[in-house]
Formats: structure tokens, sequence, C-alpha cells
């Protein structure tokens, strides 16, 4: 087969990705993915977390993808909700439903119940509803909006946060009794509670370090997880070797030392790290989400000669929308006709309207503050 045709059947698509602390995780997760069979080529942008796969759909899926993915340690961002399906008889309709969903490019997984004439799809950020509707429409079938969302990003990245905030909280306190009674007076059986508290912290508050260690131990690879490990692990089994077998160290010369407060508090302040960073990147989806969520819901529309009220979702390029006085325009776009003034503070701060006149774009969700306008869709 040539190359030609090879650019044909190849698709790209942008994955953002959960669980990314340093650039070594970037290139594993770029080798693991470009070692998958079907996989062209995988690029990794550690600054905006994204992943952008070009790959051949009938030789590898997404679903295929993600679980790479997850076996090195990392998790995607996708929404999984419910949406019924109307027009299904039959157990072969299920299945066409399904290949219909699972063709559309963003969709993870797509499955289909005949008697509640239900889909549950899980899908990337980069997926619409209209995208959706449209491929179950041409397959003779109408998909309907969500009747359920399962778990979007934004409770997938709430849960992460809350277990990063616990785990810490439990490691915060046994480091600080570690240190306490580590720098505290002598006593019978001192270094074995020091042990005791100090094992909860090493494995199960520190565990999603030696997770991630195996799973880029598995590809041949390390990471900043394998740093992590190593280095408490060594701490900590030393320390339990100096409480058990303490003769060892005296018969050689060797000054005995524990060090269950090192190994304790380098994973509190690593958990403490990766919490501030999961509640800022939180913080910063949650301002996106309510710029998108000025968005209005409908758009007036010109088709064939009428004014058609619409689903701001079928607005499809090439519109002549209307957008009058005191509306938010529904797309971005390019004024045809009319002359007003734009706030478009929700983008830029600034509080002063910007004029607009025929031939200037027009940015989505932003005010018309004046004049009536009819803007072409080009988004």
């Amino acid at each position: 087969m040539s190359s030609k045709d090879n650019t044909k059947k190849s698709t790209k698509v942008s994955i953002h990705i959960t669980g990314m602390t340093c650039t070594t995780c970037a290139a594993t997760i770029e080798k693991g993915l470009s070692d998958t069979p079907g996989v062209e080529q995988a690029n990794v942008n550690f600054a905006s977390e994204k992943v952008s796969i070009k790959y051949d759909p009938a030789r590898v899926d997404l679903a295929r993808m993600k679980s790479t993915i997850s076996q090195l340690g990392y998790g995607i961002a996708s929404s999984k909700s419910i949406f019924p399906v109307s027009g299904m008889t039959c157990a072969s309709c299920v299945a066409r439903v399904e290949a219909a969903l699972s063709g559309v490019p963003g969709v993870v997984s797509a499955t289909v119940n005949l008697a509640s004439e239900k889909a549950t799809v899980e899908y990337l950020d980069s997926v619409q509803f209209a995208d959706l509707r449209k491929a179950v429409r041409e397959a003779g079938y109408e998909l309907g909006p969500e009747v359920q969302a399962l778990e979007d990003v934004t409770t997938a990245a709430q849960r992460e946060t809350r277990a990063l905030r616990n785990r810490l909280i439990i490691a915060a306190v046994l480091a600080a009794l570690i240190m306490a009674i580590g720098w505290g007076p002598s006593f019978a059986g001192k270094p074995f509670l020091m042990w005791a508290l100090a094992t909860p912290v090493q494995f199960w508050a520190g565990w999603r370090f030696y997770r991630g260690a195996w799973s880029a131990l598995k590809h041949r690879t390390s990471d900043m997880n394998t740093l992590i490990a190593v280095g408490t692990s060594a701490a900590y089994f030393y320390s339990v070797v100096a409480v058990v077998f303490p003769g060892l160290f005296s018969s050689a010369e060797i000054e005995l030392g524990l060090y269950f407060d090192t190994s304790a508090m380098i994973i509190t302040l690593i958990l403490l790290g990766r919490f501030l960073e999961a509640r800022a990147k939180a913080q910063t989806s949650g301002a996106i989400r309510k710029l998108i969520g000025l968005q209005p819901k409908t758009a007036l529309v010109i088709r064939e000669g009428e004014e058609r009220a619409i689903s701001v979702e079928d607005v499809q390029v090439g519109d002549l929308i209307i957008v009058r006085p005191g509306e938010r325009v529904p797309a971005d776009g390019i004024v045809r006709q009319g002359y007003t003034s734009i706030d478009e503070s929700m983008i830029t701060g600034e509080s002063i309207p910007v004029e607009k006149k025929v031939g200037d774009e027009i940015i989505g969700a932003t005010i018309n503050k004046t004049g009536s306008l009819q803007v072409e869709a080009t988004k």
C-alpha cells in the first residue's frame, strides 16, 4: 500500500492526560503509545497536558490507547454520559447504534441497552453532542439529549483532589508524630513505634509512587515516581533492618540510625506538592468552564430566507446569525451586516465595549450592546 493510502487511513486525536508531573512522564507516555501497534506518531505537550496522536483506526482504537496510558500509570480526561436512543427494535439495531457512536472521532467506548433504550458513551472533551446525534441519525435512529452524566472531567478531577487531600492529611499527621518521637527522649519500644507509624505512610500514602515506578519499569524506562520510590524505600528498609537486626551494625562498628522520619516526610512533602498542583488545575478548569457556560443555548439563524431559532449545537459554518441588542453572540463569526459595540470583558477583562462593523471578527458568548447584527458563523 502506498504512503498516500496510509495518510488517508490515518486519524488524529488530541487527548488530555492526567497524572503527569514532569517531562519524563511525557517521554514515558510518548514511548508507550509509539510502541502500540497502529499508532503512527505520538507527541506529548507537558505544558498543556495533552497528547496528539496519529493512528490507524483499523488497527487501534481509543479504548486501546486509554488502556496503554492507564498501564503506564496515568489517566485521560473523559466524560461518560447516558443518552436515550429511539427507533431500535432488535439486537442488530443495538450493534448499528454502537458502531455509529464508536465511529465518531473522540468516542472512547459506547454501550447500548435495547431494553432501556439508552446508550452509555465515554468520550473526550472534543466531542460535541451534535456529532453523536448526527452519527446515530445517519444510522437510522435518533439520539436524545443527555439524561444522566455518570462522570465528567470535573467530577473525576474533584475525586482525585479529595483522594490526594485525604492521603496528605493522614501522611502529615503520621510524619509529624514520627518526627516528634524521633527527636524525643528514648524509651522502650521507640524504634518499633516509629516503624509502625512509618509503614502506612510508605505503602498506603506512597502507593501511587510504587505503582507509577512499576508501570515505568514494565516499559523499560524511569520517571519521577521511580526516584521517589527508590529513595524513600532505601531509607525505610535500611531502618527496618536496623530495628530488626541491630547487631549487624554494632558488629561492623557502624553507627545505628533510623530514617523513618526521612522517608515519611519526603512522601508527605511530595504529596503536598501534588495536591497543590491538582487544586490549582481544578481552579483553572473551573474558570474555563464558567466562560464556556456563558455561551447561549439557542441561535436565531436565516435559512431558506426565514428566521429560525435552533439549538446552538446545530449552527453550521456559514450560517447567518441574527444577534439583537442585549443578546450574547452564539458563535464565533464575521459581521456581515450592521454596526454595534460588543462587550468583550469576559475575554479581555476590558470593560469598555469594542465597536464592530462589517468585516470585523466577533467572538462567541460576548454581549452585543447596541445595534442589531447579522453574523456569519465561522466556527
